[in-house]
């Protein structure tokens, strides 16, 4: 009797876990079906969640851009899954081109102080070269203004001088910021026809002067020991051949002798032949 009452309570047991284990699947099914019908913001706000544990918060920092009385957030992140930089202002993005190794500094700057704008310079390394980038932001999209190698020198006048490093020179650029009628803001190169060396140097292998920016006209040929002053350079390509286009070696440079004629010289016909003279601190 004892036994049969046992099987029947061990019967009902089974029968009692199995009808919960059938309430309990209904149960997550139904769940599961709720959560697929949560709110769009919802998911986009989870999403957002999920995103921003991918991203790691660099630098931000607070500021009215284009005056418009509302505050503007200027940060940069660490895509940690792509291992990129990228560089925000409130939800616009700018991603350089180039693969970012050191972030150095992060600078607002105002390229001309009557206009109502500031900019953002965006100053890394990438590539053994630092970079500077000019950022406009004008309420609803971020935009490359200047991308250089050398630090801009920016004085709130509506210029932007820009140092290039050419070996044993520096070669000054002038940019103006131009603003069209519907409002389109940008850098435009002002051009020289001829940029100030101003370095001295001497000569260990006599070369020719040419009177012009030819090689017809001999001026003069420069003395073994004797000290110049490489006065111009002409950057220009107007003169030269397409296989010699923006190659810098057919540059051409005034020089100054020790008797003061001045001529003209290309950069691969004199560069091996004088020793420049470092200028103090260098």
């Amino acid at each position: 009797m004892l036994k049969r009452i046992i099987t029947k309570a061990l019967i009902l047991l089974i029968i009692s876990l199995i009808i919960a284990l059938i309430i309990e699947s209904l149960f997550m099914a139904a769940s599961a079906k709720n959560l697929n019908k949560l709110p769009a913001s919802v998911q986009k706000a989870s999403k957002s969640v999920k995103q921003n544990i991918q991203r790691e918060l660099v630098f931000q920092q607070q500021i009215d851009l284009n005056s418009d009385a509302q505050v503007d957030t200027v940060s940069i992140w660490l895509d940690k899954k792509q291992k990129k930089y990228f560089l925000s202002v409130n939800s616009s993005l700018y991603q350089p081109k180039e693969n970012i190794l050191q972030l150095i500094e992060t600078e607002i700057v105002d390229i001309d102080t009557s206009d109502g704008y500031k900019e953002i310079l965006f100053h890394y390394k990438a590539n053994k070269l630092e970079k500077y980038v000019i950022l406009e932001y004008n309420g609803k999209t971020l935009r490359e203004l200047l991308n250089t190698d050398s630090k801009p020198i920016i004085d709130g006048n509506k210029e932007v001088i820009v140092e290039r490093n050419m070996n044993f020179w520096v070669k000054k650029e002038r940019y103006v910021l131009e603003q069209t009628t519907s409002g389109v803001r940008t850098l435009k190169l002002s051009p020289q026809e001829l940029y100030y060396v101003g370095v001295f140097a001497y000569v260990k292998k006599p070369f020719v002067l040419y009177s012009y920016r030819e090689q017809k006209t001999k001026l003069t040929t420069t003395k073994k020991g004797e000290k110049i002053e490489i006065v111009q350079c002409d950057p220009s390509n107007w003169f030269k051949d397409q296989s010699k286009k923006n190659n810098k070696m057919y540059d051409w440079y005034m020089i100054k002798t020790e008797k003061g004629l001045l001529g003209w010289a290309m950069l691969k016909d004199f560069i091996n032949c004088i020793d420049i003279v470092k200028a103090q601190g260098q």
